[in-house]
């Protein structure tokens, strides 16, 4: 008997629980499986996790739309957690993962007690930055700071649209549009959407369920058109964005949640020169990532930005939480979060 105990005291110890995506494609397997926890090593920490996010590249991936990964697989490129062992930092220490191109999609992600993640990807929180907001903020807001200054190369005072407004992204980017001086005017799907993405600071909001977005944009802007537009949803939205821009005008496109065979008038865009840039996470490079991410936490330390949370969901609960993102009735990030077993 006292072997029996010492023996499941040992593997309260050592183990944790992992969401695990045993099959991709149109209905994904997904389980809850008991792991061993990993130990620490060279360039590595050990962390346990707080919360990660359940956002639409991991959707993408479970329902088999990204060739490069592969079951079986722990989902999630973002999140927080706390310190446990490291080299580099201080045990207890709170921080935001970043995983870009990598976690959750070429190898293990976040959806899991905890996590061993390469030293480069995890950002120490400044004081006063919830576990919440931090585990909110990597990719989206990443992913709008480069799309805006990096591939965009907005300007102060310029007009642009964003697209699925009232999203994680959506709200990030209208944020940062702010804090650089210029104008953004959101998209959104419904009325019920509206007033969130007035409240995240948009200067205009166009309701799809009221009115025609080529119409309103141009009346927005004095019949010219936007000089940018930030389309995070591609589908049948994309092409409509590139006809609201103005001659000359640039279209970022940083996601396809709605789809990823867009028609787009070809005339349009020849005649009046306009250009349809693409942004993807992975192709940013360690310095873009730590550059930026100082740039974010001055900006959250000053209250300049702060991301918005959905909804929160117990791991138990995972399939109501990818429900409710498919659902398309998220105005904000939805995060996944743990109580670990060894608690």
């Amino acid at each position: 008997m006292g072997n029996t105990l010492a023996l499941n005291q040992q593997r309260w110890i050592d183990t944790m629980q992992a969401l695990v995506v045993t099959q991709f494609g149109e209905t994904p397997a997904m389980q809850i499986e008991t792991r061993v926890i990993p130990q620490a090593k060279p360039g590595y920490s050990l962390l346990k996790m707080h919360a990660a996010t359940v956002n639409p590249l991991s959707n993408q991936i479970r329902l088999g739309a990204v060739p490069t990964a592969q079951a079986p697989l722990v989902l999630s490129n973002d999140g927080s957690g706390t310190v446990v062992s490291s080299e580099k930092f201080t045990d207890g220490q709170q921080v935001a993962v970043y995983g870009g191109g990598s976690l959750g999609i070429t190898e293990d992600g976040l959806q899991q007690e905890y996590a061993l993640v390469a030293n480069k990807w995890i950002v120490p929180l400044p004081e006063g930055v919830s576990l919440d907001d931090a585990a909110a903020l990597p990719i989206n807001y990443v992913s709008a700071y480069q799309a805006i200054h990096r591939v965009g190369q907005l300007q102060p005072g310029q007009v642009a649209l964003v697209s699925g407004a009232t999203g994680s992204l959506g709200h990030a980017l209208i944020q940062l549009i702010n804090v650089m001086g210029a104008v953004p005017i959101a998209i959104v799907s419904t009325s019920a959407k509206v007033a969130n993405a007035a409240r995240s600071g948009a200067h205009a909001v166009i309701d799809l369920s009221a009115h025609n977005l080529i119409e309103q944009a141009h009346e927005l802007t004095n019949g010219k058109g936007a000089d940018f537009a930030f389309d995070t949803v591609a589908g049948e939205l994309l092409g409509p964005m590139l006809k609201s821009l103005k001659t000359r005008g640039t279209l970022v496109a940083i996601g396809f949640a709605g789809g990823v065979t867009p028609a787009i008038d070809i005339v349009d865009v020849v005649v009046h020169e306009k250009k349809l840039l693409g942004f993807d996470a992975h192709l940013e490079t360690d310095a873009d990532v730590a550059t930026t991410f100082d740039e974010l936490n001055r900006l959250l330390v000053l209250n300049k930005i702060k991301p918005r949370i959905d909804s929160k969901f117990p791991l138990a609960e995972y399939h109501q939480a990818y429900s409710h993102l498919m659902s398309r009735k998220a105005q904000g990030t939805i995060l996944l979060t743990f109580n670990s077993s060894q608690e």
